[in-house]
């Protein structure tokens, strides 16, 4: 049996870490006239890891464990969102090729908003991605040198943030939305976070001050 061959899955995952170490948010995300905001893809992680996955003989399948599609939420006059959200629990199973009794199991929690029949589908890609950028410890930030300590709200998160911000029928609802969202942000110490849900209640206000002087 070559060298290979005889290695476990933990040496394996080892290897791709050794190999793989930081992967650049590589997407801007649009929040419409509040801006965007930068974001590590499902394809990049996908690209950049799959290659080293391979040589070392790593293969990845995911078990959808639970899911559920909310209703869309409804606003005081009656009328529903466009937005729904998606939610489901996956495990994503790491195999070692060669012996494939020797196996990892990383369970994942996601959702994701849509308007139309794509959300499961998004909700999956954000759960993969995440099972493989926690297991092989892969670093993402928008350059090198701005790498910071601090933690961050995640995209799926943000967007949803942003998409009630922007969906806000009312001052109420977008002042509502906005003491959901800012604190979360702040805690974290995410500032492009807090300047992306600062623009988009910016934006979303003019609006609904426009409509109601008219």
């Amino acid at each position: 049996m070559s060298e290979e061959k005889a290695q476990n899955l933990f040496q394996r995952i080892n290897a791709v870490r050794a190999a793989v170490g930081y992967i650049q948010k590589d997407k801007s995300v649009s929040t419409g006239s509040s801006g965007s905001y930068k974001a590590v893809t499902h394809d990049a992680v996908t690209a950049i890891t799959r290659e080293h996955m391979v040589k070392h003989g790593i293969v990845c399948f995911p078990y959808l464990v639970e899911s559920l599609m909310n209703p869309p939420a409804v606003d005081k006059d009656g009328v529903p969102s466009k937005q729904m959200r998606y939610e489901a629990t996956y495990d994503f199973t790491f195999v070692n090729a060669d012996i494939p009794d020797d196996r990892l199991t990383i369970r994942i929690q996601a959702h994701a908003m849509d308007n139309a029949d794509k959300a499961p589908g998004k909700a999956l890609s954000y759960a993969k991605k995440y099972a493989v950028l926690k297991l092989f410890e892969l670093e993402t930030g928008e350059d090198e040198e701005g790498r910071v300590a601090d933690h961050t709200v995640d995209e799926g998160s943000l967007a949803e943030f942003i998409s009630s911000l922007s969906g806000a029928k009312t001052m109420d609802e977008l002042k509502q939305a906005y003491e959901t969202a800012y604190p979360i942000a702040e805690k974290a110490k995410d500032t492009e976070a807090m300047r992306v849900i600062i623009r988009a209640k910016n934006a979303r206000g003019k609006v609904l001050l426009a409509e109601q002087a008219k």
